[in-house]
């Protein structure tokens, strides 16, 4: 049987990125509005899931037809 690769979208992000949860995506926290140490004043992480990639290879099993 031959493989198919096909490529996912990731689910759990957007384009690789997610929304910092310690910052709520403003890249700034309290006291005095400094700078996110989680994503360092972007707003965002790379996602865990895909690895920043935004989607991940996948392998399909394409049966061949018989004749």
């Amino acid at each position: 049987m031959p493989a198919k690769q096909v490529w996912k979208k990731c689910t759990f992000c957007n384009s690789g990125r997610k929304m910092c949860f310690a910052c709520g995506g403003s890249g700034k926290v309290s006291p005095g509005w400094q700078k996110c140490y989680d994503c360092n004043g972007f707003g965002s992480v790379l996602c865990t899931n895909c690895g920043g990639s935004g989607g991940w290879r996948e392998s399909t099993w394409v049966e061949e037809e018989e004749d």
